[in-house]
């Protein structure tokens, strides 16, 4: 009978950033099974485990579009006369 050595999970989420812009956050694990172990705790491990990566990433994305936005927001119009 075959046997379960490894489980692999990945898991991929793209943002629309509109403007035609789209930002794209993946993850991925591998996880190696040793005897006794039940596979479908170590999926669930690893599921959870990829899912929390991409949130961070999406945390980080957030954090650099909300510093690109508060630079922007920072310049100032320059008035010239024409």
């Amino acid at each position: 009978m075959a046997s379960v050595k490894q489980i692999s999970v990945g898991a991929t989420y793209t943002k629309n950033l509109g403007n035609y812009q789209s930002l794209k956050v993946e993850a991925s694990v591998v996880m190696d099974l040793n005897e006794g172990d039940e596979y479908k705790a170590v999926y669930a491990d690893a599921w959870e485990k990829v899912q929390e990566q991409v949130r961070i990433g999406l945390g980080r994305s957030n954090q650099s579009e909300q510093h690109q936005t508060e630079q922007k927001g920072s310049l100032q119009p320059v008035a010239t006369n024409v």
